[in-house]
């Protein structure tokens, strides 16, 4: 389960590129929250926290101290400089503990086939996209394949999830397998109609500049 982290926020009355290229100076990161049907509130965060709730501590959900109020937000999207090394901007919405939200989550394939019978592995689902409560969101979608042969492949209907997690992805779809070279793959595109929904959200003006070194 992905852990929850605190962070203290700094309040930005100034939006667009000049002022959010200030705040990264300063080591902060701008943000916004919304959702909730709740005023859009623009923030920053400090850049290091971020990156260690993250990177070290594979946060998803957060709680923000916004002011001396505790909002619980889910980090909906993280945009990066175009080296990948500067955080530039970042998306908060808010969210319920209990409430459903829709994720990406990775596969994490464990051990190795005992006999591969001459196929090579192949994994066309890096990751699923999964329904869950917010604060049950898995850090992965772990896989045992030291029992996969070479015609039995996979498939999203036979992983084994953790309890209150759905998969949206088609359930014919195959995870991984193994595969003679040469020999094309069994298909994995799902059924029309099959996939997650599109999660747009809600339209943030205030913050239409605040990321445009991400264009270059």
């Amino acid at each position: 389960m992905s852990a929850s982290v605190t962070l203290k926020t700094t309040a930005r009355a100034e939006t667009g590129s000049r002022a959010a290229a200030r705040l990264r100076k300063k080591g902060l990161v701008p943000a916004i929250v919304y959702g909730h049907k709740q005023a859009n509130v623009s923030l920053a965060v400090n850049a290091k926290e971020l990156d260690q709730a993250i990177r070290v501590q594979h946060a998803r959900v957060l709680d923000l101290d916004i002011e001396g109020k505790t909002e619980t937000v889910l980090i909906r999207e993280l945009q990066w400089d175009y080296l990948g090394k500067e955080m530039i901007h970042v998306d908060f919405e808010r969210k319920d503990r209990a409430e459903l939200v829709r994720v990406s989550v990775p596969v994490a394939l464990k051990n190795a086939p005992k006999a591969t019978g001459g196929g090579v592995l192949d994994q066309p689902f890096h990751a699923l996209h999964v329904e869950c409560p917010l604060g049950s969101i898995p850090d992965s979608i772990a896989i045992d394949i030291t029992n996969l042969t070479l015609g039995n492949p996979i498939h999203i209907r036979d992983l084994a999830l953790p309890q209150g997690v759905k998969v949206l992805d088609a359930p014919e779809g195959v995870v991984v397998q193994l595969k003679l070279p040469g020999v094309e793959a069994e298909p994995t595109t799902p059924e029309p109609g099959t996939g997650p929904e599109v999660i747009k959200p809600e339209k943030k003006k205030a913050d239409d500049d605040d990321a445009a070194p991400a264009k270059k």
